[in-house]
């Protein structure tokens, strides 16, 4: 004979679960996100600029929300994450209100402030990270490389290039040690950021549909990033 047991109901601050353990903010601000990529990526691919601006403002803050909506920000992994996201809509957005010959810098600028927030964020996983294994000397090489090849054009802004590029390969390094999502996310940034500097800084190599493969890697790089430090937050629940 089986005892029955009295069901209880969530209190009033529970969160509704849904899926992958997504409340069911975060799982329509992650849903809001999928549909503004999809209709920047077309407008990226048909050259519709204009599209393709508007989506672009908008596609981070939705990454925002369901980080937001998910932690509550109630840790320093979350608000650090958080904080690098909103340095990145900052990089997606400013550049277009400023005058062309400064929004590179701008642009730069502001991711390299992003970078900085993801570092303090993953750091405290480092020992679980690529920071100290063999791969970091493949990162450390193709931030070298693209740094030299990046050289000649960039003048002035080499040290620039360099210093952004140095922040770039650690955020990758480390966001290995946040999740495996993460990890292929920091792989992606580099990618989109690489894909960047070879348009603005080696002209003589032409990739094909290169701003299309520029947003493409790097909003399927924020995903996965946001994706891993979610997981991670889940697993010391």
């Amino acid at each position: 004979m089986t005892s029955l047991r009295p069901v209880t109901s969530p209190g009033p601050d529970a969160t509704p679960r849904t899926g992958l353990g997504l409340g069911v903010a975060a799982k329509g601000a992650l849903t809001a996100y999928a549909a503004v990529v999809l209709v920047h990526l077309v407008a990226q691919w048909r050259d519709a600029d204009g599209v393709a601006n508007a989506t672009q403002w908008l596609a981070v803050p939705c990454l925002v929300v369901a980080l937001v909506a998910q932690t509550r920000l109630g840790s320093r992994l979350a608000r650090l994450t958080a904080a690098g996201l909103v340095w990145s809509w900052v990089g997606d957005t400013l550049p277009d209100f400023v005058p062309e010959a400064v929004s590179f810098i701008v642009l730069m600028g502001a991711f390299l402030v992003a970078h900085v927030f993801f570092i303090a964020g993953f750091w405290p996983w480092r020992r679980e990270s690529l920071l100290h294994s063999r791969i970091a000397w493949v990162y450390g090489a193709a931030a070298v490389v693209l740094v030299v090849a990046c050289a000649p054009e960039a003048g002035p802004l080499a040290v620039g290039v360099a210093v952004y590029a140095a922040a770039l390969a650690v955020m990758a390094l480390l966001a290995a040690g946040i999740d495996r999502l993460a990890g292929i996310g920091g792989v992606l940034f580099v990618v989109s950021d690489a894909l960047i500097a070879i348009r603005t800084f080696v002209p003589w190599v032409q990739v094909p549909e290169n701003g299309f493969l520029v947003m493409a890697t790097y909003l399927a790089a924020l995903l996965l990033m946001i994706l891993g430090v979610l997981r991670r937050l889940a697993s010391r629940a």
